[in-house]
Protein backbone atom coordinates (compact mmCIF):
# COMPACT_ATOMS: atom_id res chain seq x y z
CA UNK A 1 0.00 0.00 0.00
CA UNK A 2 2.82 2.80 0.74
CA UNK A 3 4.40 1.58 -2.44
CA UNK A 4 0.86 2.56 -4.31
CA UNK A 5 1.02 5.55 -2.14
CA UNK A 6 4.57 6.58 -3.19
CA UNK A 7 4.06 6.06 -6.45
CA UNK A 8 0.35 8.09 -6.70
CA UNK A 9 2.61 10.93 -4.96
CA UNK A 10 5.29 10.64 -7.16
CA UNK A 11 3.37 10.69 -10.50
CA UNK A 12 1.29 13.97 -8.71
CA UNK A 13 4.51 15.81 -8.22
CA UNK A 14 5.44 15.21 -11.74
CA UNK A 15 2.22 15.96 -13.45
CA UNK A 16 2.05 19.15 -10.94
CA UNK A 17 5.99 20.08 -11.94
CA UNK A 18 4.69 20.22 -15.77
CA UNK A 19 1.64 21.83 -15.29
CA UNK A 20 3.53 24.88 -13.87
CA UNK A 21 6.15 24.92 -16.37
CA UNK A 22 3.32 25.74 -18.43
CA UNK A 23 1.62 28.25 -16.21
CA UNK A 24 1.50 31.81 -17.16
CA UNK A 25 4.41 33.74 -15.18
CA UNK A 26 2.92 36.21 -12.22
CA UNK A 27 3.38 39.86 -12.15
CA UNK A 28 2.03 41.90 -9.08
CA UNK A 29 -0.51 39.23 -8.03
CA UNK A 30 -1.85 38.92 -12.30
CA UNK A 31 -1.22 36.12 -14.23
CA UNK A 32 0.63 37.06 -17.97
CA UNK A 33 0.64 34.50 -20.58
CA UNK A 34 3.58 33.47 -22.27
CA UNK A 35 2.30 33.19 -25.26
CA UNK A 36 -0.43 35.20 -27.40
CA UNK A 37 -1.63 34.53 -30.63
CA UNK A 38 -1.65 37.76 -33.23
CA UNK A 39 -3.74 36.66 -36.13
CA UNK A 40 -2.88 33.43 -35.85
CA UNK A 41 0.89 33.98 -35.40
CA UNK A 42 2.25 33.19 -31.83
CA UNK A 43 4.17 36.34 -29.46
CA UNK A 44 6.33 35.38 -27.03
CA UNK A 45 6.61 37.76 -23.81
CA UNK A 46 10.15 38.64 -23.73
CA UNK A 47 9.65 41.24 -20.53
CA UNK A 48 7.31 42.04 -18.20
CA UNK A 49 6.78 44.02 -15.19
CA UNK A 50 4.22 46.79 -13.28
CA UNK A 51 3.90 50.19 -14.19
CA UNK A 52 2.20 52.96 -13.33
CA UNK A 53 -0.17 53.92 -16.07
CA UNK A 54 -2.81 56.19 -14.28
CA UNK A 55 -3.04 53.41 -12.11
CA UNK A 56 -0.72 49.96 -11.33
CA UNK A 57 -0.48 47.74 -14.08
CA UNK A 58 0.76 44.80 -14.89
CA UNK A 59 3.03 45.20 -18.49
CA UNK A 60 4.29 42.73 -20.86
CA UNK A 61 5.81 43.42 -24.46
CA UNK A 62 5.34 40.19 -26.67
CA UNK A 63 7.29 39.14 -29.80
CA UNK A 64 8.00 36.98 -32.42
CA UNK A 65 11.30 35.83 -30.79
CA UNK A 66 13.21 36.61 -27.53
CA UNK A 67 15.65 39.32 -27.70
CA UNK A 68 17.33 41.26 -24.86
CA UNK A 69 18.32 44.13 -27.79
CA UNK A 70 16.50 47.13 -27.61
CA UNK A 71 17.24 48.25 -30.92
CA UNK A 72 15.59 44.67 -32.27
CA UNK A 73 12.74 45.06 -30.27
CA UNK A 74 11.93 48.47 -32.25
CA UNK A 75 13.01 46.90 -35.64
CA UNK A 76 12.05 43.59 -35.63
CA UNK A 77 9.70 42.76 -38.46
CA UNK A 78 6.07 41.20 -37.71
CA UNK A 79 3.66 41.67 -35.14
CA UNK A 80 4.27 43.27 -31.47
CA UNK A 81 1.97 43.42 -28.45
CA UNK A 82 2.54 45.15 -25.45
CA UNK A 83 -0.39 44.19 -23.11
CA UNK A 84 -1.53 46.11 -19.99
CA UNK A 85 -3.53 44.53 -17.22
CA UNK A 86 -5.17 46.25 -14.17
CA UNK A 87 -3.45 45.65 -10.73
CA UNK A 88 -6.92 47.23 -9.63
CA UNK A 89 -10.50 48.85 -10.96
CA UNK A 90 -8.96 51.92 -12.49
CA UNK A 91 -10.18 55.06 -15.13
CA UNK A 92 -9.14 54.16 -18.84
CA UNK A 93 -9.15 57.89 -18.96
CA UNK A 94 -5.99 57.73 -16.84
CA UNK A 95 -4.57 55.21 -18.78
CA UNK A 96 -5.31 57.31 -22.00
CA UNK A 97 -3.09 60.97 -20.68
CA UNK A 98 -0.24 58.33 -19.14
CA UNK A 99 0.13 57.12 -22.91
CA UNK A 100 -0.21 60.20 -24.38
CA UNK A 101 2.35 61.71 -22.13
CA UNK A 102 4.80 58.79 -22.74
CA UNK A 103 4.76 59.04 -26.10
CA UNK A 104 4.83 62.77 -25.78
CA UNK A 105 7.98 62.66 -23.65
CA UNK A 106 9.86 60.08 -26.13
CA UNK A 107 9.34 61.89 -29.35
CA UNK A 108 10.14 65.41 -30.84
CA UNK A 109 7.60 68.09 -31.57
CA UNK A 110 7.08 67.73 -34.91
CA UNK A 111 6.38 63.85 -34.51
CA UNK A 112 4.11 64.02 -31.78
CA UNK A 113 1.80 66.48 -34.46
CA UNK A 114 1.71 63.45 -36.36
CA UNK A 115 0.97 61.34 -33.58
CA UNK A 116 -1.59 63.42 -32.27
CA UNK A 117 -4.58 62.13 -34.92
CA UNK A 118 -3.98 58.23 -33.49
CA UNK A 119 -3.50 59.40 -30.24
CA UNK A 120 -6.53 61.49 -30.07
CA UNK A 121 -8.56 57.94 -31.09
CA UNK A 122 -7.08 55.94 -28.50
CA UNK A 123 -7.98 58.81 -25.99
CA UNK A 124 -11.54 59.10 -27.00
CA UNK A 125 -11.74 55.38 -27.22
CA UNK A 126 -10.48 54.61 -23.76
CA UNK A 127 -13.17 57.33 -22.76
CA UNK A 128 -15.60 55.37 -23.78
CA UNK A 129 -14.62 52.38 -21.71
CA UNK A 130 -14.65 54.60 -18.46
CA UNK A 131 -13.21 51.89 -16.49
CA UNK A 132 -10.85 49.49 -16.55
CA UNK A 133 -11.98 46.59 -14.33
CA UNK A 134 -9.01 44.53 -12.13
CA UNK A 135 -7.72 42.02 -14.51
CA UNK A 136 -8.64 43.13 -17.62
CA UNK A 137 -6.12 44.10 -20.24
CA UNK A 138 -5.76 46.51 -22.99
CA UNK A 139 -3.69 45.61 -25.58
CA UNK A 140 -1.81 47.42 -28.25
CA UNK A 141 -0.91 45.07 -31.08
CA UNK A 142 1.40 46.51 -34.05
CA UNK A 143 0.31 44.49 -36.87
CA UNK A 144 2.40 46.07 -40.08
CA UNK A 145 -0.42 46.06 -42.25
CA UNK A 146 -2.68 47.33 -40.42
CA UNK A 147 -0.91 50.00 -37.89
CA UNK A 148 -1.68 49.93 -34.20
CA UNK A 149 -5.29 48.14 -32.84
CA UNK A 150 -6.15 49.00 -29.68
CA UNK A 151 -8.10 46.19 -27.76
CA UNK A 152 -9.70 47.28 -24.45
CA UNK A 153 -11.97 45.57 -22.13
CA UNK A 154 -15.05 43.90 -23.37
CA UNK A 155 -15.39 44.72 -27.11
CA UNK A 156 -13.94 48.14 -27.43
CA UNK A 157 -11.69 47.56 -30.22
CA UNK A 158 -10.06 50.37 -32.37
CA UNK A 159 -8.96 49.54 -36.22
CA UNK A 160 -5.43 49.94 -36.81
CA UNK A 161 -4.43 53.39 -36.50
CA UNK A 162 -0.61 54.91 -36.00
CA UNK A 163 2.41 53.03 -37.57
CA UNK A 164 5.65 51.79 -36.61
CA UNK A 165 6.95 54.74 -35.33
CA UNK A 166 4.38 55.98 -33.26
CA UNK A 167 4.33 52.06 -31.45
CA UNK A 168 8.46 52.32 -31.37
CA UNK A 169 7.73 55.76 -29.36
CA UNK A 170 4.99 53.35 -26.73
CA UNK A 171 7.60 50.63 -26.49
CA UNK A 172 10.11 53.83 -25.67
CA UNK A 173 7.88 54.66 -22.64
CA UNK A 174 8.22 51.33 -20.81
CA UNK A 175 10.83 50.39 -18.53
CA UNK A 176 13.85 48.41 -19.87
CA UNK A 177 12.33 45.07 -17.68
CA UNK A 178 9.16 45.51 -19.10
CA UNK A 179 10.54 45.34 -22.63
CA UNK A 180 13.12 42.35 -21.94
CA UNK A 181 13.73 40.46 -19.17
CA UNK A 182 15.43 37.03 -19.09
CA UNK A 183 14.63 35.76 -16.60
CA UNK A 184 10.68 36.28 -17.82
CA UNK A 185 12.23 34.41 -21.11
CA UNK A 186 13.78 31.56 -19.20
CA UNK A 187 10.01 31.08 -18.38
CA UNK A 188 8.20 30.58 -21.87
CA UNK A 189 7.19 27.60 -23.69
CA UNK A 190 9.19 25.38 -25.89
Amino acid sequence: MKKIWAATALALATTMGAVSANAAINVGGMPLMQSAPANGVPLFINGAGIVDMGGKMAAAVYLPQNTTSASNIMTMPGAKSIRLTALSNMQATGLAKALEAGVKKHVSAAQYASFKPAMDAFSKQLASVKQIPKGETVELLFEPSNGIVLMGPGAHIIPGTGNAELYQAMLRMLPAGVLSNANIQKQNVS
